[in-house]
């Protein structure tokens, strides 16, 4: 089992081998690493360009507010989240000169890791809810989805946009790029706290939370490092933000994405494990789940990875 650990970050693995063959291979690690976060938050800050006009006109209508919170603004909000993934994948296509499956776009396994991944982050996120309930930190509010069943819809499809865009920003690219010059340890740990920086403005957002965002981070590197592949990593984001707030109707990060199946009411007083205004984020809950998650996926046995030839 110790053995399966020590794969997991040396000797290279396969995804990160792919990811030194472009042009960037010639670059140090300094030039790497800034080339990795300038592209990659740059790419983020990209969608902000896209919601001015909308916030803009939503602001001037209300007088001042600056939230998005209608089902069109959540929608647009989500499926702007296309353009960090649209971006990442043509510079790295063209300008890197490298494959996408240097980024974990492969063609094997994506369905099944896909469905896997669905199932594990339903099962990861609802033992984060049991904890809550059965400590008495959470409370049940009863079936509040009332027919919304479109909305509901749609919105999955846009969090498989969102749950894929922060995945190939932090997890295929950034991770990639500077783990390919800096190690696997190295990019996992570069990649992560990346992720948990660009959740530093979100309502509610606490230590503790940062803390776990981190942990997310690093769950999600290790099992991207293991199957020398991303889909399951994006289908574990997108279920796991899909779930907390439109199926068990608790807060996103802070954030507040309207319908849901069920509701779930954080107690007062019981903030270190349900995460309060944060939501289940930034809770201990969630601090002891993904720890769990991260032990068992560092145990597991690496993936052996097919030949390129069947490069996505």
């Amino acid at each position: 089992m110790l053995a399966n650990i020590k794969k997991t970050f040396s000797p290279k693995p396969a995804i990160l081998a792919q990811a030194g063959e472009g042009i960037q291979a010639k670059w140090n690690l300094i030039l790497n690493g800034l080339a990795a976060f300038g592209m990659g938050i740059g790419s983020v800050l990209a969608e902000g360009f896209l919601l001015a006009p909308i916030i803009m006109v939503k602001a001037a209508v209300s007088g001042g507010s600056f939230s998005l919170q209608g089902d069109a603004e959540i929608l647009a909000q989500l499926a702007v989240t296309i353009v960090p993934i649209i971006i990442l994948t043509l510079y790295v296509k063209f300008a890197e000169k490298r494959s996408l499956r240097s980024m974990g776009f492969v063609k094997e396994y994506a369905v099944t890791d896909y469905l896997l991944g669905m199932a594990v982050a339903f099962a990861m996120f609802s033992a984060c809810v049991g904890m809550c309930v059965a400590s008495g930190a959470m409370t049940f509010g009863g079936y509040v989805l009332n027919g919304r069943y479109l909305m509901l819809v749609l919105l999955f499809l846009g969090f498989m946009i969102q749950g894929a865009s922060e995945e190939t920003v932090c997890r295929g690219f950034m991770m990639t790029s500077f783990g390919s010059k800096g190690g696997a340890f190295a990019g996992m740990l570069f990649n992560s706290l990346v992720f948990g920086s660009l959740h530093l403005l979100n309502n509610g957002v606490t230590a503790l939370s940062m803390v776990n965002l981190i942990l997310f981070g690093v769950f999600m590197s290790v099992l991207v490092l293991k199957l020398n592949s991303i889909w399951m990593a994006c289908a574990i984001h997108t279920v796991w933000n899909f779930v907390q707030g439109n199926f068990y109707g608790i807060l996103v990060s802070g954030g507040n994405f309207g319908v849901s199946v069920f509701r779930f009411n954080s107690v007062e007083g019981k903030e270190l494990l349900n995460g309060g205004a944060f939501g289940m984020e930034g809770g201990l809950a969630t601090t002891i789940i993904l720890t769990v998650s991260i032990i068992i996926v560092l145990l597991l046995r690496p993936r052996e990875p097919k030949t390129a030839a069947t490069a996505a």
